[in-house]
């Protein structure tokens, strides 16, 4: 090997071994790392290592920031673990805990309505364009036009985990009456990626719905199926969830519990609790419910945070679900405040205040997502 300056690892060491070696380094050093040989690349780029990645991933879930700041999106990622580890049973409360923020990831300016991530990647808009990206990575996929022009437009972002497959499905909307009169939404694309093989033709597809309605909320994806709030084509004044099958490509109707109700998002909230979908209200000096849809039955969960006024003193919180421990997380309304989340954890009657340092009052549109994972699929 002294006499052959050129050898390479690659060059004695099985593919297994390599993979084993490169899924234990983070995503964004893993995609600079296809250029070190086209065994690397084959390698980096092959399902097997993605699903193998990804599954380690899915046992160390992440707390995934969101926000403005100098006209560009950036991206902050903290261990789900580290905020459970901070815990001490001793109290009912604990003092503050901090983490740093760093400033590394981005996507283009002007980027907004960030969708929850699914299975490590996120969709968003950027003025009249669709963005797909990868966080972990910073890299960043700018969607064809969508065949319309039309200007008010919701998009929601799935994963089919059949054919390995990420979709964004766009509508726009027609009339919004505010009367409680008839709404619609029309002109339903759907786009496909392909999840580790893009196997799809690039472009948006019409597809149709036979349940006319109005989205009301952001969507979430659990299962193969993207859900969110939303009215429905008619003059009462109930409101309902739409559950979109991403594979399918079809939509259904599930009934809200009896006197809940959603009128827009600031209100109510679609969140993953445990895989299951549920419904959580703005939690008010602590308290909140939550209701939790399980085999087609609605239970509800009721919630009185301890110490909430010691731990922030501001009314207004919402829910954004439970992270894989069992606390649950709650982030301010007002973007202002939103350097502070509040971990509760139910079981052992501990709150906590956490701070998230160099965010400033100049940090806009920030978004916290539960159960985001790193992932080395390449845009």
């Amino acid at each position: 090997m002294e006499n052959n300056p050129k050898i390479r690892s690659s060059d004695y060491l099985p593919e297994d071994l390599i993979a084993q070696i490169l899924v234990n380094l983070p995503s964004k050093s893993v995609v600079k790392l296809i250029v070190v040989s086209k065994l690397w690349s084959s390698i980096i780029r092959s399902k097997s290592f993605i699903d193998l990645y990804l599954e380690r991933s899915l046992t160390r879930p992440c707390l995934l920031f969101s926000f403005h700041r100098i006209n560009r999106r950036f991206f902050h990622s903290i261990s789900q673990e580290a905020i459970s580890e901070e815990a001490t049973p001793e109290c009912s409360y604990t003092n503050t805990s901090s983490f740093p923020l760093s400033l590394d990831t981005r996507l283009p300016p002007l980027s907004y309505n960030v969708c929850t991530p699914v299975r490590g990647l996120i969709c968003c808009q950027d003025l009249d364009d669709v963005v797909v990206s990868n966080p972990s990575t910073g890299q960043f996929l700018v969607l064809p036009k969508l065949n319309t022009k039309r200007k008010q437009i919701s998009r929601f972002f799935g994963y089919d985990p059949i054919e390995d497959e990420y979709k964004v499905l766009c509508m726009t909307v027609l009339q919004v009456s505010y009367d409680y009169g008839p709404v619609v939404s029309e002109e339903h694309q759907v786009f496909t990626l392909g999840g580790t093989e893009k196997k799809k033709e690039a472009t948006w597809r019409m597809i149709t719905c036979k349940a006319p309605h109005c989205p009301a909320t952001e969507g979430i994806c659990i299962d193969g199926v993207v859900y969110y709030g939303a009215w429905p084509n008619s003059k009462n004044r109930g409101s309902l969830i739409v559950g979109f099958d991403v594979r399918l490509e079809e939509f259904t109707l599930v009934k809200l519990p009896d006197g809940v109700e959603i009128y827009y998002s600031l209100d109510s909230e679609l969140v993953n609790y445990q895989r299951k979908l549920a419904v959580a209200n703005l939690s008010y000096r602590g308290k909140f419910e939550l209701w939790v849809l399980d085999k087609q039955e609605w239970s509800k969960i009721s919630v009185m945070v301890p110490s909430w006024k010691y731990l922030f003193g501001r009314d207004l919180f919402r829910c954004r679900g439970a992270i894989s421990s069992g606390e649950f997380i709650f982030t301010p309304l007002l973007s202002a405040w939103a350097s502070v989340i509040i971990s509760y954890d139910r079981k052992e009657e501990i709150a906590r205040r956490v701070e998230i340092e160099g965010v400033e009052d100049r940090a806009h549109y920030m978004k916290v997502f539960l159960d985001h994972v790193e992932c080395p699929i390449l845009l």
